[in-house]
């Protein structure tokens, strides 16, 4: 067993785990909202420690991540339990309910990712914040052996440690699930503040990506596209790669699929404020591919997870990732 960071002791064996905004107070035999800190005698475990839920090895554009190492597979794994309850989980099986998980040691996990011979590791299917102890276990030891640490979050955390994560970690795709703070409240059980917080921590110090689920009936507005695009464009930068995903009835909500003439919409409504747009979870032409903002040139061409980079994205080290058509520098790490 594992004992949790980010704990303060209360009385009567009861403990305060501080890892992320709930800041849940748990009693003894207890556990807090993700479900996998549980409070033992007054101590806090992190039962999920070294316990993948799943393993697989994916290309990277599945993350979805379109302009860090495209065209890449990665190694994929990730924690039982989340700190939010959506409604709509895309993957409620594994993240809102407790499973019984083989435990490896760091040693083992490490081993793994460096015998799939990928560009390194990808922490995601639930949310990877709450395995915080397991990132920060192995996550140097990816680094000394020049691969790569990728986050795909929620985005709800505390400040100290994600400073302590984006020490090992290379890149993150974000949830920003809505714009609104009663959507977070009425359909995540969180608030959207500390994911915008995150998110502009997050931009100043390593590569990001933000991922917007469109949900039917509660955020897929012309409004609420608008509104989110240019807050990134705003406090993010407009080079920051938006990915718009159709939804599907999950768990408890039911609501009919997103409309794909509306995601068409979004992907437009989104291209007046943001160089990078793509939509995903449905097929298109060409929604998925990559253009220089500057003279739209085809730069990465995208079907389903085929990925072709074209001979106009500079690849040699001088002017790796520059547009050679017209010479503008293209917001992306090869």
């Amino acid at each position: 067993m594992k004992k949790a960071a980010y704990v303060t002791t209360l009385d009567n064996n009861r403990v305060q785990c501080t890892l992320c905004p709930h800041q849940c107070i748990i009693n003894d035999c207890r556990q807090g909202l993700c479900l996998t800190r549980v409070n033992r005698s007054g101590v806090l475990y992190a039962d999920n420690y070294c316990r993948p839920v799943s393993t697989a090895i994916d290309p990277i554009e599945k993350k979805p991540l379109y302009h860090f190492h495209p065209g890449s597979a990665i190694f994929s794994t990730g924690p039982n339990g989340c700190n939010l309850k959506c409604s709509f989980c895309q993957n409620y099986e594994i993240s809102q309910s407790v499973l019984s998980l083989r435990e490896f040691t760091p040693k083992e996990l490490v081993k793994k990712v460096q015998r799939s011979n990928t560009i390194g590791i990808a922490y995601t299917y639930t949310e990877p914040y709450i395995w915080f102890e397991t990132i920060m276990a192995i996550g140097e030891s990816i680094r000394n052996l020049d691969l790569v640490n990728v986050m795909i979050s929620n985005g709800y955390m505390e400040p100290q440690p994600l400073a302590e994560l984006l020490e090992v970690v290379d890149a993150m795709n974000i949830d920003i699930k809505a714009m609104d703070d009663d959507f977070y409240k009425r359909l995540c059980k969180g608030t959207l503040a500390p994911v915008l917080r995150t998110c502009e921590t997050v931009k100043k110090k390593i590569h990001l990506e933000i991922t917007n689920l469109l949900v039917t009936g509660e955020n897929d507005s012309d409004e609420a596209i608008e509104k989110l695009a240019k807050y990134i464009a705003s406090n993010l930068g407009k080079d920051t790669p938006l990915h718009l995903s159709r939804y599907f009835p999950r768990y408890k909500l039911k609501s009919d699929p997103t409309e794909e003439e509306f995601m068409l919409r979004a992907w437009e409504i989104a291209r007046d404020s943001l160089d990078y747009v793509y939509v995903g979870n449905m097929m298109t032409s060409d929604k998925a591919n990559t253009y220089c903002p500057t003279c739209n040139t085809l730069l990465i061409e995208r079907k389903g997870y085929s990925t072709q980079i074209m001979d106009n994205l500079a690849s040699e080290q001088s002017t790796a990732g520059n547009c050679l058509s017209c010479g503008n520098s293209i917001a992306i790490t090869l």
